[in-house]
């Protein structure tokens, strides 16, 4: 019978046990099969291979629980509480260094000076780069008490020899699945700082991004320059075009691609995210390109009665959460004749239907390129360029 730890790790990452190459073989079969089965029109291209393969997740997290005196940080849920003493589920995708964290909080948290934080701990998350990491306390309390018991740890996080540049707790009284927030609110009056910059920070092709802890960025940073060189490359650009980028986040594509277009005007929800991105504006001011961000959730009434007209030569950059865009959205932005989509998908579910919805408002796939930003685990990025067709 196999153990509830093996069991977690498989399902967390199920490819992570073979070597390299052989995992993208088997990704760019499956992927193939995929396409076949769901009838979809075009070949995807072979696999772009990520340049870290392992210990390449920048963001991580642990779900807590505390059973009797003892602080359990796991991969899973609190069905599979290993009954081996193994009180923190290690992952061969992130860094070492999450590692060293974790299994120094599970300690910590497990004494009684700081039980009263492990009993109100939803999950600890890890965010940050690979060369600096910040730690995140989710808890469904946030009161005096407890927090000055996070700021007594936060001191001993600091001498840690690993370099922790932050750390913040975030209140979801829900305990939802979510690990940041349940529905992302718009404000953070939730969410404080321990200690360190009150803004996580990137640098990408040139660009510097700064961003809010709670913020989207991509898990595997070793691959984040080459999705945006890829895009680059898909969307072929120039100064006669103008850039549509939708879920902009907190303006990865926008700040990067903006040299290259005659204008960009980007949307994504009220929050955090987009004001990161207006705020980067600044970071990037010397790159050139004119970039524009509105706040907006991107809805079908909302393209079709508030945002502007289609720009010239307009392209369209969208790039939704897993869950995809939102019924109708497809059909709008077709609607504004594009002269060419790229979709990006951060998982193949919602390939089948989004694509049936392209091809039946007049677009048709030109290449598909996927890249692994997930090794180890059974998803994939898969960039699809679309154009009218002929």
């Amino acid at each position: 019978m196999v153990s509830p730890e093996p069991q977690t790790i498989l399902h967390s990452s199920p490819l992570a046990h073979l070597d390299y190459s052989v995992e993208l073989q088997v990704k760019d079969q499956g992927l193939m099969g995929f396409w076949k089965q769901h009838r979809l029109p075009g070949h995807p291209e072979q696999i772009v291979r990520s340049p870290k393969a392992r210990g390449y997740r920048t963001t991580s997290k642990r779900k807590g629980f505390l059973h009797g005196s003892t602080l359990y940080l796991l991969l899973g849920d609190k069905g599979a509480l290993p009954k081996n003493r193994q009180y923190f589920t290690a992952s061969p995708l992130e860094p070492k260094e999450h590692e060293v964290i974790y299994r120094f909080l599970q300690q910590k948290l497990s004494e009684p000076a700081f039980r009263l934080i492990a009993g109100h701990l939803n999950y600890l998350i890890i965010r940050g780069n690979y060369m600096e990491q910040a730690v995140i306390f989710n808890v469904d309390l946030m009161n005096g008490p407890l927090v000055r018991k996070m700021k007594l740890l936060s001191a001993h996080l600091q001498k840690l020899p690993v370099a922790i540049s932050a750390a913040f707790v975030y209140l979801d009284p829900s305990q939802s699945d979510y690990y940041l927030e349940t529905k992302r609110p718009a404000e953070t009056l939730h969410f404080k700082k321990l200690f360190g910059p009150d803004q996580l920070g990137a640098t990408y092709g040139g660009c510097r991004y700064q961003f809010h802890p709670t913020s989207f960025s991509q898990i595997n940073e070793s691959i984040v320059e080459t999705m945006l060189e890829r895009a680059k490359e898909l969307l072929a650009p120039s100064q006669d075009q103008s850039l549509l980028d939708l879920y902009c986040g907190y303006g990865l594509f926008s700040h990067f691609l903006a040299p290259a277009y005659r204008q960009v005007l980007a949307v994504d929800g009220e929050g955090p995210s987009i004001r990161a991105a207006d705020a980067n504006s600044r970071l990037n001011k010397n790159r050139g390109g004119q970039t524009k961000f509105l706040a907006h959730r991107i809805t079908v009434g909302y393209l079709e009665k508030t945002l502007p007209p289609p720009m010239v030569n307009e392209t369209i950059l969208l790039d939704p959460p897993r869950q995809g865009p939102l019924p109708g959205v497809i059909a709008s932005l077709a609607r504004r004749k594009p002269k060419k989509v790229l979709h990006i998908f951060c998982g193949v579910d919602q390939i089948p239907p989004s694509l049936r919805e392209w091809q039946a408002n007049g677009y048709t796939a030109k290449r598909i390129t996927p890249l692994d930003m997930f090794p180890g685990s059974a998803n994939l990025e898969i960039l699809i360029l679309l154009e009218p067709k002929a």
